[in-house]
């Protein structure tokens, strides 16, 4: 079965082995239970497949693109409140210093 959307889950959570919610784009919340037999998941609202990327540790955030080229700062799914509690002024740095390091790239 192929993927509609991808979410990052952290690792972290699912080595805890607690129930994990994964919030999908149309807001609707899929409780997986760890550990994870599949990697994808189907919304059951809008039924959107859902791939489901485990990330090493902790990460709140990774950094990745709008479709309009923007970087932006996509939130890792059952990472810590600690990590995901950034203020403005941190996520503003954060895009700017993404912003500026990209530009700077060469494809």
């Amino acid at each position: 079965m192929k993927p509609d959307l991808f979410t990052f889950v952290a690792g972290i959570a699912v080595e805890r082995g607690d129930p994990i919610p994964i919030t999908c784009n149309c807001d609707s919340v899929i409780t997986i239970m760890p550990p994870l037999q599949e990697e994808l998941v189907v919304c059951p609202n809008c039924e959107s497949r859902i791939k489901l990327l485990v990330l090493t540790g902790d990460p709140g955030y990774v950094m990745g693109r709008a479709p309009t080229g923007e970087p932006i700062l996509i939130p890792v799914q059952g990472s810590s409140p600690e990590k995901l509690a950034i203020s403005d002024e941190e996520r503003r740095a954060l895009l700017e210093k993404i912003s500026k390091d990209w530009g700077n790239t060469t494809h």
